[in-house]
């Protein structure tokens, strides 16, 4: 009765004892698994040769034109407008001295002859008192045994003179001024120009210190350049330089714009660098001159105008000296991949002049890059120093890549899936679908289980 009552019990138990043997069996039996060594290929990398190198400097900018002379006309005088140049328009072209507009000139010829006629007063006014001196003295002389120093200068006239002398010199006076008020009734500009922008026309009444409108001069132009303290370094300038004290050896600069489809050219210099640092952006500014810009104009000529966005060019007068490589060799600003016996080395190094494809770094103590070393030009995705690498020559025949190209590409990719997301990289991994060719395709079908796997 009892041993029927724990039977369940011992069948439980014998279950559980025969599935702990038979899964203690199975671990033992388990097959070992065999470790397979990762074997990675090298990396083909590209490289390019450190030569020493002396380099003229060349540095770019970007300004805007301005004229050197840009002034306002106003008018000196008032009065209406009775008379408008034909040059007096929107980018006219006018001369030295000669009139752009004039203002009516009657009450000012007015005031011209009353002040001539003024002038003619006050001249016969002084006639008048020196023939009375002269009378004076030689009545004294005739009626009087005593020096003509000893007589009262009221009897020899000469206060009256006097007086009579300054009305004359006050009469020529408002004579001059008439004249000059007279003058300004013709409006112009003391230097070759053009008319920039006008705001007078005929008719119109102006009165004193009213605008007209803007005018240049055409004798040279400027561009204002923002440079950095290393690109004045790297020209030989200095803060506050000054061509006039260089005796004739001036900085040349190119200055190109593109108008239309074609580069236009021209040739200037430098005039001087600011003494000071703008306190906003922390920079320093160049004047550049072109002189004449408007000196020989024909069909296929341009002028350098004001407003106009060119590109200048600088060339330092002196050359660096220092080891050149690509600009794809440059890495992090400071540093370089060389390759040595297979492998990639780290190298810092101090550039000392870039340009868009090129860089030039110092060959001393700085930098540990020597002359004929092999710096890597190509993308190298996850570098580190002791990295093997090789180069396309020193691959198989069999193990070589089609072409170096080929090789760029891959690293390319290698390195963006580096700096791309896991969902990216997920993403780009479903999108790759295998080519299948017709045979294969044939055999997959007579065998599922096989186009399963």
């Amino acid at each position: 009765m009892e041993t029927s009552r724990f039977k369940p019990f011992l069948l439980g138990l014998g279950i559980c004892a025969i599935a702990i043997g038979v899964t203690s069996a199975m671990i033992a039996l388990k097959p070992e698994a065999e470790e397979e060594e990762a074997i990675k290929t090298p990396l083909v990398v590209r490289t390019a040769d450190a030569d020493l190198k002396e380099q003229t400097v060349f540095a770019s900018f970007q300004g805007e034109v301005r004229a050197k002379t840009n002034i306002e006309l106003v008018t000196q005088v008032a009065g209406k407008v009775t008379s408008v140049s034909s040059k007096f328009v929107e980018g006219g072209e006018f001369k030295a001295g000669e009139t752009l507009l004039q203002i009516d000139d009657a009450d000012y010829q007015v005031a011209l002859k009353s002040a001539e006629a003024s002038v003619a007063a006050a001249k016969v006014d002084v006639d008048i008192e020196l023939a009375t001196a002269k009378s004076n003295i030689d009545q004294w002389t005739r009626l009087q045994n005593r020096p003509i120093s000893e007589a009262n200068p009221l009897l020899l006239n000469k206060p009256q003179i006097d007086r009579a002398t300054a009305r004359l010199n006050a009469a020529k006076a408002e004579l001059s001024a008439a004249k000059l008020n007279y003058d300004r009734t013709k409006i112009s500009a003391p230097f070759d120009g053009r008319i920039m922008s006008k705001s007078a026309e005929l008719g119109q009444f102006l009165s004193r210190g009213s605008s007209i409108g803007r005018v240049f001069a055409t004798d040279a132009m400027e561009v204002r350049i923002p440079m950095t303290d290393v690109q004045i370094d790297e020209l030989g300038l200095t803060l506050g330089y000054s061509a006039d004290a260089q005796d004739g050896n001036d900085l040349g600069a190119t200055v190109t714009t593109l108008f239309g489809s074609e580069q236009r050219v021209w040739q200037g210099k430098v005039k001087g660098v600011d003494a000071s640092v703008d306190s906003q952006t922390r920079l320093l500014f160049a004047t550049i001159v072109v002189e004449n810009p408007f000196g020989v104009i024909d069909s296929s000529a341009l002028p350098l105008v004001p407003g106009m966005f060119v590109d200048v060019q600088l060339a330092s007068p002196r050359k660096l000296s220092g080891l050149e490589i690509p600009r794809t060799a440059l890495r992090n600003g400071s540093q370089v991949y060389v390759y040595q016996d297979q492998a990639l080395r780290l190298k810092p190094v101090k550039p000392i002049y870039t340009s868009a494809d090129r860089v030039i770094v110092s060959f001393n103590d700085q930098s540990q890059l020597a002359v004929g070393d092999r710096v890597i030009v190509s993308p190298v995705p996850g570098a580190y120093d002791g990295m093997p690498v090789k180069l396309p020559q020193e691959m198989n025949a069999s193990a070589q890549p089609a072409n170096v190209d080929a090789i760029d590409t891959e690293a390319e990719r290698d390195a963006q899936q580096e700096e791309a997301g896991p969902d990216e990289i997920k993403e780009s991994s479903q999108s790759v679908v295998p080519e299948v060719s017709g045979q294969e395709r044939e055999s997959l079908a007579a065998d599922p289980q096989q186009a399963r796997a």
